[in-house]
C-alpha cells in the first residue's frame, strides 16, 4: 500500500497530491508517468509525476472522471492499493544555455526540470509554479 503524504486542491478540480512510493520515487526521470490503482475495483489510470522529494511522488491532477474523483476524495493518511512505475521513456535534458520546456495538460512533469511553463485546455484553468 502506499500512504498520501499530503492532497491539496490547487485550482477548481485540479489536484496536488504527494504519495510515499519510494521505489518509484527513487527511479524516475523527467518525463515519466506512474500507474494508479486505488482500491481492488478500481480502474488503472497513467498519472505524470510531476516532482520527487526523498522517498514521494508528486501528482497534479484534474478531477473529471470516477477514477481522479475517488483519487481527489482521499485525505492524509489514506493509502493507494497499487502504484507501479516509474513507466515511460525519460526526456531527453541537455544542458543549453536558456530553455523553456511547456507541458501539454495539467500535471506536466518537471523533475530534473528548472520550470515548467503548463500549456492548459481552457483559460478556466488557473496557472501555477
Amino acid at each position: 500500500m502506499f500512504f498520501v503524504d499530503s492532497i491539496s486542491q490547487i485550482a477548481d478540480r485540479i489536484y496536488d497530491i504527494w504519495v510515499r512510493a519510494p521505489h518509484v520515487a527513487h527511479h524516475a526521470q523527467a518525463g515519466q508517468f506512474a500507474m494508479f490503482r486505488i482500491d481492488e475495483k478500481g480502474e488503472r489510470i497513467p498519472l505524470t509525476i510531476s516532482a520527487v522529494d526523498r522517498d514521494s511522488i508528486r501528482v497534479v491532477f484534474l478531477a473529471v472522471g470516477k477514477t481522479t474523483s475517488q483519487l481527489a476524495y482521499l485525505r492524509t493518511g489514506d493509502h493507494i492499493k497499487d502504484i507501479a512505475g516509474p513507466l515511460g521513456k525519460p526526456s531527453v535534458i541537455r544542458h543549453y544555455r536558456t530553455c523553456v520546456p511547456v507541458g501539454g495538460g495539467v500535471g506536466a512533469g518537471s523533475k530534473g526540470i528548472e520550470r515548467v511553463i503548463p500549456q492548459y485546455y481552457s483559460t478556466e484553468v488557473a496557472t501555477w509554479e
